[in-house]
């Protein structure tokens, strides 16, 4: 399936049946342009709240998360123009004002209706899992030993280099793996020792794997 054709499948709705927001929330689908220059994939857990503008979504002014992907991939970032970025979500639906519940739901049936395909349809060189539902999707459907963990031990065993040859399906890609830069994430109260050359290393490896 070629990635316009899984972007306006989860546009309809269609697999969405079980989840236990499909009757009060949008999914929201960043659309890069053009999509035959795409290198890599990024998966963040979710919009937090509707936005009906997509310009806001992807700016640097509007959005918190934004300037942090801008930065890991050494400001070559492109989601939408010009794009060699896919962003995606573990739910493509905005989660605020949902309960713990509904949000690891919606999360799991999500992830598990679409992610694969998008991820079949771009065959990335890399993709860049960021926070912990991200994580856990890939080391469920992986089975890859080495995304075993919490994400604070798996981030850092990167201090060496991201993890090279994980399979999805039909895919075979780099995979980074890195914090949420949400302000409540408890890794950034106090930071593990290795973060910071743990985050120089992932950030070149990314620069290299997509340049």
């Amino acid at each position: 399936m070629k990635l316009i054709q899984v972007i306006e499948e989860i546009a309809s709705q269609r697999k969405c049946t079980e989840c236990p927001l499909k009757e009060s929330r949008k999914p929201l689908v960043v659309k890069p342009r053009p999509i035959s220059a795409i290198k890599a994939v990024v998966v963040t857990e979710s919009p937090w709240q509707y936005v009906e503008d997509i310009e806001r979504l992807t700016s640097i002014a509007n959005v918190y998360i934004f300037p942090y992907l801008y930065c890991l991939l050494s400001g070559n970032f492109r989601p939408r123009e010009n794009a060699n970025t896919y962003w995606t979500h573990t739910c493509k639906c905005y989660l605020k004002g949902t309960s713990p519940q509904q949000r690891k739901r919606a999360i799991e049936i999500c992830s598990e209706a679409y992610l694969r395909s998008e991820i079949e349809a771009v065959q990335p060189k890399l993709v860049v899992a960021v926070g912990n539902s991200a994580l856990k999707y890939f080391a469920r459907q992986t089975r890859d030993n080495r995304l075993r963990g919490e994400l604070t031990n798996v981030f850092l065993k990167q201090a060496n280099g991201i993890f090279e040859n994980v399979k999805l399906g039909s895919a075979n890609f780099s995979l980074a793996v890195v914090p949420h830069p949400s302000g409540k994430n408890r890794f950034w109260n106090k930071m593990p020792l290795g973060t910071v050359q743990t985050f120089k290393q992932i950030i070149k490896d990314i620069k290299e794997v997509i340049s």
